[in-house]
């Protein structure tokens, strides 16, 4: 589990696979139910201890919530076998991170992808030739551009398919656009006071390609900001007038993520 999630307590629960009821569904214990939302969401995302992130159907079947259409290619890339032990880890919005224990206890590294951890180093070194790079379209501002705005699915070219609109609006959002400062997102101030959100010292940019790390930072001014971002501008092929929707997602307030939703611009 990331840093970042220590520092908050985490719904959990756990589970052993059973190949005769779990194959292609799996039902989730009915005690659980208190930490999910209501109404429950359409899509889940369970993500591996090995970087990957797989989307489930989600569905209520006699009070008791199960994974359903996906589940079983989870099962299946995880390779999971009767009487291995698994725990599921919930960040109160859509996501699980699941971690896999084979029959010998330990926890096993499965379902491997390649992922990009971001460190203040790596992000100080890019800053001093970023701005020469002529593949980014900036503007002249040098502050990120940001401001309140609910996302609007019809316009959306998103990047986590599976929530509808209201899902997204239910945490704390905010809208950023291209600008020279591409090397920090930097988090409204009115948003964190209105919300009165605190922040995880490193959280998770979660995109459609995946899962990155960023380190918080503060400026001058006491306003927090997040290192990195030009990783996801770059991997997004971000433009000018390109719109980024931010969906903070937190526990009790404590953010711990931010799911990136991207409107093109012209």
């Amino acid at each position: 589990m990331s840093e970042s999630e220590e520092e908050v307590d985490l719904p959990r629960f756990f589970k052993v696979f059973l190949s005769e009821t779990a194959s292609e569904s799996m039902a989730i214990p009915m005690s659980f139910s208190e930490h999910l939302q209501d109404p429950l969401p359409q899509t889940a995302k369970l993500q591996g201890i090995g970087g990957g992130v797989w989307t489930v159907s989600f569905k209520k079947i006699r009070d008791c919530a199960y994974f359903t259409s996906g589940w079983s290619k989870f099962a299946e890339d995880h390779e999971l076998k009767d009487g291995e032990f698994l725990t599921f880890v919930y960040d109160g919005s859509h996501t699980f991170e699941v971690s896999v224990f084979g029959r010998s206890g330990c926890k096993e590294m499965r379902a491997v992808v390649e992922t990009v951890n971001l460190s203040d180093a790596n992000s100080d070194e890019e800053e001093e030739e970023g701005d020469d790079d002529p593949s980014f379209d900036a503007g002249e501002d040098d502050e990120v551009s940001q401001g309140l705005c609910p996302v609007d699915s019809d316009e959306t070219v998103s990047n986590a398919e599976g929530f509808s609109s209201l899902e997204v609006e239910s945490n704390p959002c905010f809208t950023t656009t291209l600008k020279n400062r591409i090397y920090e997102l930097l988090i409204p101030a009115i948003v964190v006071k209105e919300h009165r959100l605190t922040f995880c010292d490193r959280i998770k940019y979660i995109d459609g390609e995946g899962i990155m790390y960023g380190a918080k930072g503060k400026w001058s001014d006491d306003r927090i900001c997040f290192k990195g971002w030009d990783r996801i501008c770059r991997r997004n092929r971000l433009k000018e007038f390109d719109v980024v929707h931010c969906e903070m997602l937190h526990i009790r307030k404590k953010v711990h993520s931010i799911k990136i939703t991207i409107t093109r611009g012209r």
